[in-house]
């Protein structure tokens, strides 16, 4: 058991469920995984995947999979924004040592407002720290509309990529475990990375300036 990777191990759990209601199983998956954080621990792109896996041994419907995953995923990153929206500052407030950061979120509130547009699309892709990117723009007052514009294309390629790569992937869960969790940790990297670059340039030109 302590060999399995983690796709192998939802795998072993879950299995029956896709079997006996996987529609069901995507679609709460979908809902829950960045409007309460349930992604920071089961990932809503491999339960996705395996509906795809289970699509190809013909239990499931590919495009209803498709179809399910992206409609509860808009509406589980709806509800993350609006948690963060209304209850986001309320809840900084009363953890410790986050409370501190708060004099901060004023730039990020900026930030969201004007650039957070691709945060959005792009947080889709990231491993488990994208679970807070909706609640993220929900404190950060980003535009509901605008939030949407990116947020709902993101999550329709992603769902049917993802979808469509466990469908072609088959029987061989290693390979997707192993593709998926470098993807999201890629991109996670290259966030990073550009939050880095944005936060030296900007310290750099106002030395400059100063």
């Amino acid at each position: 058991m302590l060999g399995l990777s983690l796709v192998e191990r939802i795998v072993e759990w879950l299995g029956p469920a896709y079997e006996a209601g996987g529609y069901w199983l995507i679609a709460g998956a979908a809902l829950l995984e960045r409007s309460v954080f349930v992604g920071l621990i089961i990932p809503g792109d491999i339960i996705l995947a395996l509906g795809g896996v289970y699509s190809a041994r013909g239990s499931l419907d590919v495009g209803w999979v498709i179809a399910i995953g992206s409609f509860f995923a808009i509406c589980g990153e709806s509800i993350g924004y609006w948690l963060g929206r209304k209850f986001g500052m309320r809840l900084i407030r009363h953890i410790p040592l986050v409370n501190r950061l708060e004099p901060r979120l004023q730039n990020a509130q900026h930030y969201f407002r004007d650039h957070g547009g691709w945060t959005v699309a792009i947080g889709r892709y990231a491993t488990a720290a994208g679970a807070f990117v909706p609640f993220l723009a929900g404190v950060g007052k980003m535009p509901y509309r605008r939030f949407l514009l990116f947020d709902i294309p993101a999550i329709i390629v992603w769902a049917t990529a993802i979808t469509i790569f466990g469908y072609v992937s088959g029987r061989n869960i290693e390979f997707i475990d192993t593709v998926l969790s470098r993807f999201g940790y890629v991109v996670l990297a290259l966030v990073i990375a550009f939050f880095a670059t944005r936060f030296f340039l900007k310290r750099r030109r106002e030395r400059v300036s100063g």
